[in-house]
């Protein structure tokens, strides 16, 4: 049986989004760049959560506004779930979450499904949120390829840094080329689209 997003699942969804959020300050900041000298893994595990949270919450807009409830709500409990103080374990799960919700939203723009009314204002507000997330990812992986060669302890926090430093980059591409298929979208339907992806597109 066919399964529809209704409204009281979106609102649910708006408010595990909302939680999320506050759960890890503002959920739309700049990344600030990690410091290489003094280096603090669970500093940067924590603002890693910061991004990820950004990202998962976007993806659970974009699908949302194309109906996709299911994966909708899946991205945004994977929001909810995280803290400051992920393990490995956890990031890994959410960067899998991440992966499969750019996936679905990238087969659901090829096919072209049309949006209209407060959809297309919401998915428009999305393609905002997502390029945000990815300017943040991407400068993030950008650093840690040079943390990774001065991190020497092992274990907690820092083996979480280390993963990242390796799957991050990776991430961030497939990131770029979601936030493109939405662009293109947005593009082909005359949906407004925020100055911010240019931006983020031009990172790629």
């Amino acid at each position: 049986m066919a399964k529809y997003f209704t409204p009281l699942a979106g609102a649910a969804l708006l408010l595990a989004s909302g939680a999320a959020s506050a759960q890890l300050g503002n959920g739309g900041g700049t990344y600030a760049g990690i410091d290489k000298v003094n280096t603090n893994p669970p500093a940067i595990v924590a603002g890693y959560i910061e991004t990820q949270l950004e990202v998962l919450n976007a993806d659970s807009k974009l699908l949302a506004a194309f109906g996709l409830g299911d994966q909708a709500l899946k991205a945004g409990a994977e929001a909810g779930a995280l803290t400051p103080g992920a393990t490995r374990a956890q990031i890994e799960s959410a960067l899998k979450v991440q992966a499969d919700s750019g996936q679905a939203l990238q087969d659901k723009l090829a096919a072209k499904a049309p949006l209209n009314g407060q959809a297309a204002v919401e998915f428009s507000s999305a393609i905002g949120d997502l390029s945000r997330g990815l300017i943040n990812e991407a400068g993030m992986a950008r650093d840690l390829v040079e943390v990774r060669k001065t991190l020497t302890t092992n274990g907690g926090a820092a083996a979480s840094v280390i993963y990242l430093s390796k799957a991050l980059p990776g991430a961030a591409r497939d990131l770029g080329k979601t936030l493109q298929a939405a662009v293109d979208y947005a593009r082909a339907n005359n949906i407004t689209l925020p100055p911010v992806a240019s931006e983020a597109l031009s990172q790629q």
